[in-house]
């Protein structure tokens, strides 16, 4: 059930009101700042907590400060599908990084909601209470508290006025020692996605509201250095020079030379610089630089950083420099879950006609629920790309288009379609979901052994490849299970009810027609040994009739023909019928 352009209109809009009120929570008048457990961190829970339970969900804070609801399903105590971002942000920041994935969220349960729609699984909304690290320069700490991955010696580390992390759980009213009790078991979600802002310029580019991320990238994080030996600036020459920052800058411009001539999801960054001795009329002795390098893929960005390595070595040796390096940050690429990504891919193209696949560069809490759930995330078009910054906008438009694509994404996940049912039955179930397409045992076992199939389409090409295979022994097996035509279909097996619904059409209370339809029955009977077989889902009795004393004129082994083509086809419109439900 798709979400209406004008309900995603209204709810966009509310997203974007909320996001002015959270907006309002702020340590810095004039700015947005909110960190982790801070007043303005409680109050923004508490506000969010309020939304929650508006849109019908149950909620509670856990044991490290993420706010958290629940929309429960058809049965309680099912798996839940996760959704949501972060609430807290870096200094004077913009308000959408975060905020949006939780308040997107919310209006996608309180849609669910306003349609009594419960599905097979809950759907949990998590505000998570830090992902920036700008507190405690610690990142990842509410996901990392739902994962139950928090080293202990996090609880020393201290922020900018000496408070420990620790200390500020209690003043915060929080207890350190519970925190394992934030930590969800594996069984518990069955898969996360995150909406989440751009944060970069390639869908504006593409002028697409939104993208699907393939990956988040890993990165690793250099501190680098280039030695050689200060002098005075007017009495070395030049061909005697061994500058420290001309061999730091040339390897500055090969980094990017590379880059840009590598894989195009590489990203490097020479993010600092440092000059010693630092004096306007001191050739430079040393320059310390940093090197941010980042891909979705690990192997990739490992091999541009061993070519970027290598011709710093060349530069230092051909300038009589010595060049060294050490790594003090590494994070793995985080491939997004296909099945997921084929999701909402799906739901991009219905809205926007479309799909943009892309990266993330920048990191996010689905990083760390990726080390125990299937993740995928929805990225929507920020203006300019421009991020962590007051000037970070998005369009209502795009909000609305992004609300219709993370609904009819969460639906697909919670709402199984019979493909999915059917792909991911047991074969006894999956063979009773089909079994009364027709009366043959070996072409049910012949598709359910095909699975999985990617679409329905392909499911119908299958069967019907399946289905030429007929002959007449198992046109007989196949009529035994099948009534007349003109007779009432009995009992309430799923046979039954395809025959009353193909039948629909033929007038019961017309006397003459079943009088005549019985005798033609009787007489095909009696002429070819088997029941009348037709389509007769769309057809009146008075034209079913017609077809069937012409048929009676038909030799022994055209009528085998004609009745195959029939069964071929009342078993594929029953098999449409199975995956349209």
């Amino acid at each position: 059930m798709p979400m209406t352009p004008e309900e995603a209109r209204l709810a966009a809009a509310r997203v974007m009101a909320r996001s002015d009120k959270l907006a309002e929570i702020s340590a810095t008048p004039g700015e947005l700042t909110r960190v982790y457990l801070s007043p303005e961190h409680l109050q923004a829970n508490a506000r969010v907590a309020q939304w929650m339970a508006e849109a019908g969900m149950t909620t509670w804070q856990d044991a490290v400060g993420n706010i958290c609801g629940r929309y429960e399903a058809q049965q309680e105590g099912a798996p839940a599908l996760l959704l949501g971002s972060h609430l807290d942000t870096v200094r004077n920041a913009g308000r959408y990084d975060g905020m949006l994935g939780v308040l997107t969220a919310i209006e996608v349960v309180a849609w669910l909601n306003q349609h009594q729609v419960r599905a097979e699984q809950a759907i949990e909304i998590v505000g998570f209470g830090d992902e920036e690290g700008t507190r405690f320069g610690i990142t990842l700490l509410g996901s990392r508290g739902l994962t139950g991955t928090w080293p202990p010696e996090w609880l020393d580390c201290s922020d900018a006025q000496g408070i420990s992390v620790a200390q500020a759980m209690v003043n915060a009213g929080l207890d350190p020692s519970r925190i394992a009790h934030a930590a969800r078991l594996p069984q518990e979600f069955s898969a996360s996605l995150e909406l989440h802002i751009e944060q970069g310029p390639v869908l504006e580019g593409a002028n697409l509201a939104l993208g699907v991320v393939t990956a988040i990238n890993g990165a690793r994080r250099l501190n680098c250095r280039f030695d050689g030996e200060a002098g005075h600036a007017g009495t070395v020459p030049m061909n005697l020079r061994r500058d420290a920052l001309a061999g730091a800058a040339e390897w500055m411009v090969a980094v990017e030379q590379l880059t840009r001539t590598s894989d195009p999801t590489l990203v490097a960054t020479v993010g600092t610089l440092n000059c010693q001795p630092g004096a306007v009329n001191v050739i430079p002795g040393s320059v310390s630089l940093t090197l941010d390098i980042r891909s979705p893929s690990d192997e990739t960005r490992e091999v541009l950083l061993i070519k970027l390595l290598e011709k710093a070595q060349q530069i230092a040796q051909q300038r009589g420099l010595i060049f060294s390096h050490d790594i003090f940050y590494t994070t793995p690429a985080t491939p997004c879950d296909p099945g997921l990504q084929d999701t909402l891919i799906r739901a991009c193209e219905k809205v926007q006609g479309r799909a943009l696949t892309l990266p993330s560069g920048a990191g996010h809490d689905s990083m760390a629920l990726a080390e125990y759930w299937p993740v995928a995330m929805l990225f929507v078009r920020c203006a300019g790309g421009i991020s962590h910054h007051p000037a970070e906008s998005v369009e209502a438009s795009d909000v609305a288009v992004a609300l219709q694509a993370f609904s009819l994404a969460v639906q697909e996940i919670v709402l199984p379609d019979a493909l999915q049912q059917f792909n991911a039955a047991s074969p006894e179930q999956a063979t009773a979901m089909i079994a009364a397409c027709v009366a043959l045992p070996e072409w049910q076992h012949a598709l359910v052994a095909a699975r999985p199939f990617s679409s329905v389409e392909r499911v119908l090409e299958t069967a019907v490849a399946l289905s030429e295979r007929w002959r007449l022994a198992e046109l007989d097996i196949a009529l035994a299970a099948h009534p007349r035509i003109g007779d009432k279909p009995k009992g309430i097996s799923a046979e039954s009810a395809f025959s009353r619904q193909e039948q629909s059409s033929v007038n019961r209370h017309d006397a003459a027609l079943s009088q005549a339809l019985a005798q033609g029955n009787a007489e095909y009977e009696t002429r070819f040994g088997r029941v009348f077989l037709i389509r007769a889902k769309g057809r009146s009795g008075e034209e079913i009739l017609s077809i069937l004393q012409q048929r009676l004129k038909n030799t022994e082994a055209d009528e085998v023909q004609e009745a195959l083509r029939q069964l071929r086809q009342i078993t594929q419109l029953r098999l449409e019928g199975v995956f349209a439900r």
